[in-house]
């Protein structure tokens, strides 16, 4: 689906409104016309706002994802485990439920994986229901059977059992995936000083894998030179999945010119967010402190990026390309590798917990 935003109009923006709609959102005056109006727009930036994405009122891949999972409900189709996995808000309240009693259904992603499966199945064996997997009435009467449980307890976060750290200590042996962002017909952002965004993450990328594999990682980027890439298509590649750590790399923007600084970004989705994901952006964080940089703070989302992987994730946007300062500086012959041996160095930080 193309990207859709102000002022398009058809038969893709109805469906949209139809959506949004259906989320309890206003469209004013305009309602389903098929014309992507500023009631439009509004709605648009409400939900993902509500949901965790970028606001920018852009209908892309990632937010018209989240429409479509947001219309499913629990109950209304079987979920069992499949490929494609199942997804959509259905799949997620079933997590937060199994969570909630104990069953550890993962990171509260909505995606019916080998994890979500293994919960259920203990689940349906405590229940005394036939341990098939499959979540249709009798497993959901069960589940509703608890629901008294709940009270009090809704909407909070449930611990991750490893207090978000891995059990390893050294980097030798992971499997690291780099993520330099946009490429090809997709620039990304500018800078003032002329910097293509996707020129940059891709030298910063290259230059980690390096650093990276002469700690004995195993490292692998989502795109090696200047091609284009999908959003989904990163994160679904193969190899993705079996990784430890997926790193993203952006840059930042703002309408001011004098916002400026690095910052990172772990999953959130509602009350729940990836302890280890936080926990490696704060250590990040830390390094880019210590190389010099200002660091504004790790922050949650709901991006893509962030979610998808099944490895522990981070997003890090190392400077503003709207600030001209920092634009001139990260031409620097050395800034590509301080800010590498940073990344490099917060990584090895979070598994020494140092």
């Amino acid at each position: 689906m193309r990207n859709l935003s102000l002022g398009d109009r058809g038969k893709e923006v109805s469906d949209v409104q139809t959506r949004l709609y259906g989320q309890g959102l206003e469209l004013g005056r305009e309602g389903v016309d098929g014309i992507f109006g500023l009631q439009t727009l509004a709605a648009t930036k409400a939900f993902q706002q509500a949901r965790g994405l970028l606001v920018d009122g852009i209908v892309g891949a990632n937010t018209w994802r989240e429409l479509v999972e947001a219309g499913s409900i629990l109950g209304e189709r079987l979920l069992y485990l499949r490929v494609p996995n199942f997804r959509g808000d259905d799949v997620l309240v079933l997590q937060v439920k199994l969570n909630l009693f104990g069953f550890n259904a993962g990171p509260e992603r909505g995606i019916y994986d080998e994890q979500v499966e293994h919960a259920v199945l203990e689940f349906q064996h405590n229940a005394g229901l036939p341990t098939d997997g499959i979540v249709g009435e009798s497993t959901l009467v069960k589940l509703h059977a608890l629901r008294k449980a709940e009270t009090g307890c809704e909407g909070k976060k449930i611990p991750d059992r490893d207090s978000g750290y891995l059990a390893t200590r050294s980097l030798t042996g992971l499997k690291i995936v780099i993520d330099p962002g946009h490429g090809g017909d997709d620039e990304g952002l500018v800078t003032t000083a002329g910097l293509a965004e996707k020129d940059f993450t891709l030298a910063l990328a290259q230059r980690l894998a390096e650093l990276l594999s002469a700690e004995g990682c195993q490292t692998m980027l989502t795109r090696e030179d200047d091609e284009t890439v999908l959003l989904y298509a990163r994160t679904e590649a193969p190899g993705v999945n079996d990784a430890t750590f997926f790193l993203s790399l952006h840059l930042n923007h703002n309408d001011s010119a004098n916002a400026g600084g690095a910052a990172c970004s772990y999953f959130q989705r509602g009350h729940y967010y990836s302890e280890r994901g936080k926990r490696l952006a704060d250590c990040i964080g830390a390094q880019l402190t210590a190389a010099g940089h200002l660091f504004l703070g790790s922050f949650g989302h709901n991006y893509a990026v962030l979610r998808e992987p099944g490895a522990i994730t981070v997003l890090v946007e190392p400077f503003y390309a709207s600030n001209p300062v920092e634009a001139l500086r990260a031409q620097q012959p050395d800034y590509v590798e301080a800010v590498a041996r940073a990344l490099a160095a917060g990584l090895a930080s979070y598994v020494t917990r140092s």
